[in-house]
Order: structure tokens, then sequence, then C-alpha cells
């Protein structure tokens, strides 16, 4: 799977509109999980960007339905809305 085949391109958030930009998209061994390496900018006026680097864990079949790209948007907006800089998110484990 290439960064430009999930469908995941901006989230509105309790801090304003957030560009979503997957980078890479890497299969884990020895099973269906995928890491994504995501890049999130906010505009801060028309010369500056905020920037945040997103790593994600997740279930490679969660990226094929609509209603499985609207979860990860909803676990992307909490942890921007929750948390401050760049991070990482397992939402395999969550799921366990």
């Amino acid at each position: 799977m290439r960064p430009e085949d999930i469908g995941l391109h901006g989230v509105e958030t309790t801090k304003g509109e957030w560009g979503i930009y997957v980078q890479s998209v890497v299969r884990a061994q020895h099973n269906d999980n995928l890491f994504l390496g995501i890049i999130l900018e906010q505009s801060v006026d028309y010369e500056r960007f905020r920037m945040r680097k997103l790593e994600m864990l997740v279930f490679a079949q969660e990226l094929a339905s609509p209603a499985g790209l609207e979860r990860m948007l909803d676990h992307i907006r909490n942890w921007i809305d929750s948390t401050e800089g760049d991070g990482f998110l397992d939402l395999v484990s969550k799921s366990n």
C-alpha cells in the first residue's frame, strides 16, 4: 500500500483544522498491521504552518472501509486535542 492510497486528508479538531499527509506505510512482519508515518499541518497565517509528526500502528483492514477510516480520524482528532508535540498511537494494542 502506498501513502497516497490512504484515505486520510484532513480533520477538524477543537484546536482548528489540520491537514493529514501520510508520508510512509510499512507492513509489519507476520501480520496485517501497518505502521503509518504522518505529518499534520495547520495554517497559522498566510506564511506560517504548525507541524506535528504522528506515527500510528493500525490494522490494515481499518483502511479498507469508510467506517474504519472514520474511526482512525476520531483517534487522530482525540490525539491532537489531548496532546502537544509529536507522538505515537498504537491502535492495535488498544483493541485487544
